[in-house]
């Protein structure tokens, strides 16, 4: 299966046309999302005739809330078919000729058109969150996502009241030569991941941590509870303290 699925890959006619019918997925997954918006717009449509700068002003507003009605879908409908395509998708060293490298391609690239498309729009909201569970995600009670940078998310574990700062990157997935590694990321409770930080797969984060504005966390990790890391410019991020805090 494996010789089969790189010998599709590198012949030229046999990769334009698996890009194509690819394409196509993605363009119906696209469709569906925006089925909703485009409905309620042919209905608004019809009750503004376009004869005045009162009716033109009414359409453009319906199509504002057409773009947040999207924005809905799309996370409902995206994090299904992503979920679908991740069923059964374990920690470990994938080939890339292997069958779960070719459905984590499909997937991946669902979830760039996603990335750049809607979870920006809806970063620290409930829209996000409900992102990440349809996506498998374990996430607790009371946390705070304001960042659409979480990769692989079937993969990820977060405790309760964790706050993940602007734009960090959790990921659960790398590549190292030909390999695809995927890994589970835990994140324990009353612990702040900063803006821009990065954490790779098989990272363990303990309870009340502090993960500081652009620290790197390596893969496999592992940080103790009640740990403060701080990055430096020029350096890798360093544990510089323990972070004190009264029993009581």
């Amino acid at each position: 299966m494996k010789k089969l699925i790189a010998a599709l890959m590198e012949d030229p006619i046999c990769n334009a046309l698996l890009s194509l019918i690819t394409y196509v997925f993605y363009g119906a997954v696209i469709g569906l999302s925006l089925t909703p918006s485009g409905l309620f717009l042919y209905q608004m449509s019809k009750f503004l005739p376009f004869n005045g700068f009162l009716n033109v002003f009414l359409f453009t507003l319906c199509v504002g809330i057409a773009i947040y009605l999207f924005f809905v879908i799309a996370v409902i409908v995206f994090g299904i078919f992503e979920r679908i395509l991740t069923i059964g998708f374990k920690p470990g060293r994938y080939s890339t000729g292997s069958i779960t490298f070719a459905r984590w391609i499909i997937y991946s690239g669902l979830h760039v058109i996603l990335l750049n498309m809607v979870l920006p729009y809806v970063s620290g909201t409930i829209w996000n969150r409900l992102f990440y569970k349809i996506l498998g995600a374990k996430i607790g009670k009371n946390v705070f996502i304001n960042s659409p940078k979480l990769s692989d998310a079937y993969l990820l574990e977060i405790g309760d009241n964790v706050v993940i700062g602007g734009d960090a990157s959790i990921t659960c997935h790398i590549f190292e030569g030909d390999k695809l590694i995927l890994g589970n990321i835990k994140i324990g409770s009353n612990t702040l991941i900063g803006a821009e930080a990065y954490i790779m797969p098989g990272a363990e984060i303990g309870n009340n941590c502090n993960i500081g504005l652009k620290a790197s966390i390596r893969k496999n990790k592992i940080i103790e509870d009640k740990s403060m890391i701080l990055s430096f410019p020029g350096t890798p991020a360093k544990k510089i303290a323990k972070i004190l805090k009264d029993d009581e």
